[in-house]
C-alpha cells in the first residue's frame, strides 16, 4: 500500500472558499497566508489550505484571536 504525504486535493480550500468558511474577505486570507498566520501549502501556482488543519485551530481559537498590535 502506498503512503500519500499530502492530502487529497478534495482536502484543501482555495483561498475564496476559506474566506467564505471563516466569513473573512478574500484579502484577510490573502494576508494571512504572506504572514503565514495561516496553515498553507502551494500546489502549482496556488495556495490551498488543508481542512483539517483549519479545523483545528478554529476548535482551538488560533483563527478567531485578535491581531497582535504592533507597538
Amino acid at each position: 500500500m502506498k503512503e500519500q504525504s499530502i492530502l487529497p486535493e478534495s482536502e484543501y480550500l482555495n483561498a475564496r472558499q476559506l474566506a467564505r468558511k471563516l466569513n473573512v474577505s478574500l484579502k484577510s486570507i490573502e494576508k494571512w497566508t504572506a504572514q503565514r498566520r495561516i496553515p498553507c501549502v502551494k500546489i502549482g501556482y496556488h495556495w490551498r489550505y488543508p481542512v483539517i488543519e483549519i479545523n483545528k485551530r478554529l476548535l482551538s481559537g488560533q483563527l478567531v484571536s485578535p491581531l497582535e498590535k504592533a507597538e
